[in-house]
């Protein structure tokens, strides 16, 4: 399995998807007649907006920042079997979130054609 690079911000705009879906859902069964506070439904509908709302905005202010000891990890990883983030990690000791995830992009594209090309 490859590893991959998260960061907190999408991770949390995840978890705020699911709450928002989770909501809708406990909505619904309120709907068919389950006991059901509506403050439970409103506290999801509004957490998950909350979590949504921090993660993008996380992800927004941190892409140019550095990144983490742990995706750095996980580029030098990419290293050993993609020239692209051995070049990356070459040229600077500490790339950007951006940079991370471009080069982690371009390494998947590189491994998904090299799969294809061994079941032909």
């Amino acid at each position: 399995m490859i590893p991959r690079l998260y960061h907190k911000g999408t991770l949390a705009a995840e978890a705020g998807v699911i709450a928002w879906v989770a909501a809708l859902g406990v909505s619904g069964l309120r709907m068919d007649g389950y006991p059901i506070s509506p403050l439970w439904i409103a506290a999801g509908l509004i957490g998950g907006f909350l979590l949504m709302v921090w993660g993008i905005t996380w992800e927004m202010r941190v892409d140019l920042t550095p990144v983490s000891e742990k995706a750095l990890t996980t580029l030098h990883w990419f290293g050993l079997h993609c020239p692209y983030a051995a070049d990356l990690l070459q040229r600077k000791p500490h790339p950007t979130w951006a940079e991370a995830f471009h080069v982690e992009e371009q390494c998947r594209k590189r491994a998904n054609s090299g799969n294809k090309g061994d079941h032909s």
